[in-house]
């Protein structure tokens, strides 16, 4: 008999940052193929309008409104996330912020909020998130950091050093709880065809002088990243852990 390894019936996902972006895009792959998903984001709107089209295609979607980097948000987006779960099998972090500025230029507060929302949220959440995660028959966790965690361009001091925080999270957490039967990896995607890059999409010679940096010569769209993620996703992953899964255009090897 045919083995079905992307099929997510009665699992429960969460999806931090999942009203743009891979987070919207992750929602509903998983959505569709099965999971219950838990989708946590600022922008109620586009929540709903998430919401609307999963279902439309019968897939089951709770949505929350919550700033990750607030605590009152976070204390109030956990106690309704009890009353509809006591266990999840999937969390994905894929909550970010950038600065596209030199070093000299960036104000003190806006590097914070880009270390706490795509570091500090997530390593202040996993303590919270951890009951849920032990309690699933099988659990995994999905960081999505960037090839910039590792290699840098200008303009990306903020952006680079919260990114090679959250891998190293990654790497931690999955030496720690591994005893517990719960992975950690990440996937760091290059350059996409995401709202994060609209600032280089529409700068044509900066689009172009990046194009040239990849291998494939173009941006990914984000249909090229999801295999990767239902493979982690998947119980079929159960040996891979803290591991980090580039996808990229091949960039890091040119």
């Amino acid at each position: 008999m045919k083995k079905n390894y992307f099929n997510f019936k009665n699992t429960k996902t969460l999806v931090l940052g999942g009203s743009s972006g891979f987070g919207r895009h992750f929602s509903k792959v998983l959505s569709n193929a099965g999971s219950e998903v838990y989708v946590v984001a600022r922008n109620f709107h586009k929540l709903k309008t998430l919401k609307k089209e999963c279902e439309e295609e019968n897939g089951k979607v709770n949505i929350f409104k919550c700033d990750i980097n607030s605590e009152n948000h976070v204390k109030k987006f956990l106690n309704d996330l009890k009353k509809k779960t006591k266990s999840l099998n999937l969390v994905i972090y894929c909550c970010g912020n950038n600065i596209r500025d030199e070093y000299l230029n960036i104000k003190f507060k806006d590097f914070l909020n880009v270390i706490n929302t795509n570091y500090i949220s997530a390593f202040k959440i996993y303590k919270k998130l951890f009951p849920f995660l032990k309690n699933a028959e099988y659990s995994r966790i999905i960081n999505l950091t960037s090839i910039f965690s590792s290699r840098t361009i200008p303009k990306r001091t903020s952006y680079s050093a919260s990114k090679s925080a959250l891998l190293m999270l990654t790497k931690s957490l999955a030496l720690e709880w591994s005893k517990h039967n719960i992975t950690v990896n990440s996937i760091s995607p290059g350059p996409f065809l995401t709202e994060i890059n609209l600032p280089v999409l529409k700068n044509k010679k900066e689009y172009n002088k990046m194009c040239n940096k990849i291998p494939l010569g173009r941006f990914g769209n984000v249909d090229e990243i999801v295999t990767a993620m239902l493979f982690l996703a998947s119980k079929y992953s159960s040996y891979v852990n803290g591991s980090e899964i580039v996808v990229d255009g091949g960039w890091t090897v040119s």
